[in-house]
């Protein structure tokens, strides 16, 4: 008889025991497929140096967590609109949900069609100053396009791109010239995974950003009532129906539905030519949108915490920037992306003036060096004093460099002002 391996023996125990270690309060269900890759530790982050060790595995803490609250999202709007919630467990729930999402994306299509410039710039202004983007620092190209016209030049890719041993050894390996091939391959190997690492739990964050951002749009209801009172409604169904479905698609779906010929709802690149860069976002209605232009904004900053070294990034973002991992990004990041601002001063959430430091911070993050990323992460994640002190002397510092520069631009000014007087 084979021997069985420890997680093999894990996943008996669990059986035998009649375990569920997905916390499910009703008869919903995520995917099978899913579910394995949680319970079998073969998500992006089951093993990541970021995740805190408690007593429950973290990540089916967090994927409960989650799954729990896009079905009580999506069973409140159901009953409010639909009058019933049985689409999510009767027949086939995933095409059920399909076809009440593409009746919704249809109808917001109609509402908006004769208002897109409108939206459009709505969206940006929503997002500026949401976010508190300092002016002049970024400029942006945002486009309502109909589904699967969102094209961008930057195609994530489908599969995870490992470099070859000698290609690794020679961009990551330590400046030691007494090792020998052994020793520089297994240290390139460490630090090479120590920036993936790193580079997943950052798109993990911006996936969660923008996440939370597609609900912005009941920041501007008053204007969106404007144009069509039902317009609202539509929104909160076709959102809470796509939040969901992530829980629902087998990742070889999801991986079918995006590249070539695929079917994205919305896309965003940077295009760092421009003087500032340009965040350029394509969605098929407002919320979208709105999305597509948080995460923009997040990867401008998230994209500092690459290695400085071009190699060293490109191998990184093949590595990591893939379709099936964004997909576990917006299924866990929106947790992830909570309990680091639950970590923030509360001044950052609740004051305007004060909302362009949480850029700065996020900056600040992610140019951490890996191994400081790592255990910042473990606190904040684990909601410790330490994570919040640490964030804390982080925007303190941010603050003094502010007001310094503050002070410095205006001796500038004074002595300009000064200078023009004198006809200088």
């Amino acid at each position: 008889m084979a021997k069985l391996n420890d997680r093999q023996i894990k996943n008996l125990i669990r059986r035998n025991l009649n375990e569920a270690p997905i916390d499910y309060e009703g008869p919903e269900r995520m995917d099978p497929s899913i579910e394995r890759k949680i319970l079998g530790k073969e998500t992006p982050y089951s093993s990541h140096p970021g995740m805190p060790r408690m007593d429950r595995d973290f990540i089916e803490l967090v994927a409960s967590r989650r799954f729990k609250d896009t079905v009580t999202k999506l069973k409140t709007i159901l009953q409010r609109t639909t009058g019933k919630t049985t689409q999510l467990t009767t027949g086939n729930p995933l095409m059920n949900l399909l076809m009440l999402v593409s009746q919704a994306i249809s109808q917001t299509s109609r509402m908006e069609s004769r208002h897109k410039a409108d939206l459009e710039k709505m969206a940006v202004d929503l997002v500026k100053k949401q976010l508190g983007v300092p002016e002049g620092q970024l400029q942006f190209d945002a486009k309502l396009v109909g589904m699967g016209q969102s094209e961008s030049a930057q195609k994530m890719r489908r599969e995870s791109e490992k470099p070859s041993r000698e290609e690794m050894t020679q961009a990551f390996k330590n400046a030691q010239e007494n090792q020998n091939d052994v020793e520089a391959f297994l240290d390139a190997m460490d630090n090479f995974d120590m920036e993936k690492n790193k580079r997943r739990m950052i798109n993990a964050l911006i996936g969660g950003a923008a996440k939370k951002g597609q609900y912005m749009y009941h920041l501007v209801s008053e204007k969106l009532d404007e144009i069509d009172p039902d317009l609202i409604e539509y929104y909160s169904l076709s959102t809470a129906i796509i939040d969901h479905l992530y829980w629902l698609y087998p990742e070889e779906t999801i991986e079918a539905m995006s590249g070539e010929g695929g079917s994205e709802a919305g896309t965003s690149e940077i295009d760092a030519s421009t003087n500032p860069p340009t965040v350029i976002a394509r969605g098929i209605n407002f919320p979208t949108l709105v999305h597509e232009l948080v995460k923009g904004v997040y990867e401008v900053l998230g994209t500092q915490g690459l290695p400085d070294d071009p190699r060293q990034a490109e191998m990184v973002m093949a590595s990591e920037d893939t379709v099936p991992a964004e997909a576990w990004d917006l299924r866990l990041g929106p947790v992830f992306w909570e309990l680091l601002q639950r970590a923030y001063p509360i001044d950052l959430l609740s004051d305007e003036d004060q909302r362009h430091i949480q850029l700065y911070l996020f900056s600040k993050i992610s140019t951490m060096s890996a191994q400081e990323f790592f255990q910042l992460f473990k606190d904040v994640l684990a909601e410790k004093q330490a994570g919040m002190d640490k964030i804390q002397r982080m925007v303190n510092e941010l603050v003094a460099e502010l007001e310094q520069n503050d002070d410095e631009e205006d001796e500038d000014e004074d002595e300009d002002d000064i200078l023009s007087q004198l006809g200088l």
